[in-house]
């Protein structure tokens, strides 16, 4: 007898089970059963790392530790847990009963299925508006305010769910402009088009302060901080003002970052940075619906490094926040192409941009909203 076999995508699980003529009233529990996550434990100590492997292969799951935990040879471990839904949930009710701190590693274990199995949402377009004389894609192109406004309304009729006004260009090297000029030119913006469109979002991408409360009292709802809260002033104004925060890794400034990109281990290092300052956002007073991050693209990152985070941003969506992702005209979109223009590379950074999707990325920063936009209307037939 012959066979016929495929293997069957994580994403549509759900529905095949119930193809196969499956008890419907028990499919949530058996999808459980099916769905497998492996799931990365940081700096465990090698009594910790002994009782996890052992209690994962109890549940028939695996964890992957240092070969140095067997003899204690080196002082942390990290480990690969790694079993179905079902089987990792038995892993952490089991734990929960463990010494050394590990009925807190339960608890984490549980948020991270939680996280898993949490409901997709569809991807929201975040168009671009530079309002900056020295922007790398469109310095210049619309710092006058009726140009300006027209601009990001031609966006929010191409399908931009929010729009994101900056007058600070972040591009290596730049000079930085006056705070009161950053005000000036945002300000009247934000106002016009909270006015003209309630139903959008207005984002503002600022490192100062002052713009940034500038920008809330005309009406902005989320701040970008593009300095990695190097004010944790941010942290307090829009928790104050139940505003949504962006919180973006980045190294040094406009001149020094190209000089930072240095790491160990990419993934990992900004994965924990990141982590750090949404903590410490949460434990200032901003609620965890509030927060996004983004992992930085083209800030202290070479081309390579910014590849391998675009191949692994699906990792960072283990911390449960949304996340942002702006990639559109970078250094490494224009190099797929061998250009220097910023605006050729409009076509991949819409490839780029589905590929996000397709990943589930809960916002995507775009300067060409009407690429982006059909981009999202092919990924809605497939969602």
């Amino acid at each position: 007898m012959q066979f016929l076999s495929k293997t069957v995508l994580k994403k549509f699980i759900n529905q095949e089970i119930s193809s196969v003529g499956f008890d419907e009233g028990y499919i949530e529990h058996a999808v459980k059963k099916h769905l497998f996550i492996s799931i990365k434990i940081f700096d465990v100590t090698p009594s910790q790392a002994s009782i996890i492997k052992q209690t994962a292969l109890s549940c028939d799951c695996d964890c992957a530790v240092n070969r140095g935990v067997i003899d204690c040879s080196v002082s942390f471990s990290n480990c690969i847990l790694s079993g179905t839904v079902s089987q990792l949930t038995n892993v952490a009710k089991k734990l929960a009963s463990q010494p050394f701190s590990l009925s807190k590693l339960s608890d984490v274990i549980l948020q991270q299925i939680e996280i898993e199995l949490k409901p997709k949402k569809r991807t929201k377009i975040m168009g671009i508006l530079n309002l900056t004389p020295n922007s790398f894609s469109d310095g210049g192109e619309f710092v006058e305010i009726d140009k300006a406004i027209n601009h990001a309304i031609d966006m929010i009729e191409a399908g931009a769910d929010i729009i994101d006004i900056g007058a600070q260009s972040t591009k290596p090297h730049a000079d930085l402009v006056s705070v009161v000029y950053e005000i000036e030119k945002v300000t009247p913006i934000v106002t016009a088009l909270k006015t003209a469109f309630p139903h959008i979002e207005i984002s503002v991408d600022t490192m100062t302060l002052a713009c940034a409360k500038a920008a809330i009292e005309a009406g902005a709802d989320i701040i970008n901080d593009v300095s990695f809260l190097s004010n944790p002033e941010f942290v307090n104004i829009c928790a104050h003002e139940n505003k949504k925060l962006v919180i973006m890794h980045s190294k040094g400034d406009a001149k020094t970052m190209d000089n930072l990109c240095d790491y160990d281990n990419l993934i990992d290092e900004i994965y924990s940075e990141i982590y750090k300052k949404a903590q410490f956002a949460l434990e200032n007073g901003l609620n965890r619906e509030s927060v996004i991050i983004d992992v930085g693209f083209g800030f202290a990152k070479n081309i390579g490094q910014n590849f391998e985070l675009l191949k692994r941003i699906n990792e960072f969506k283990s911390m449960g926040y949304p996340i942002l992702a702006g990639l559109s005209r970078k250094r490494f979109m224009q190099d797929v192409i061998n250009t220097k223009e910023p605006k050729d590379a409009d076509f991949v950074s819409a490839v780029a941009a589905f590929y996000l999707m397709q990943n589930d990325i809960d916002y995507i920063r775009v300067h060409n909203v009407e690429l982006t936009s059909q981009a999202l209307k092919l990924n809605d037939r497939l969602f």
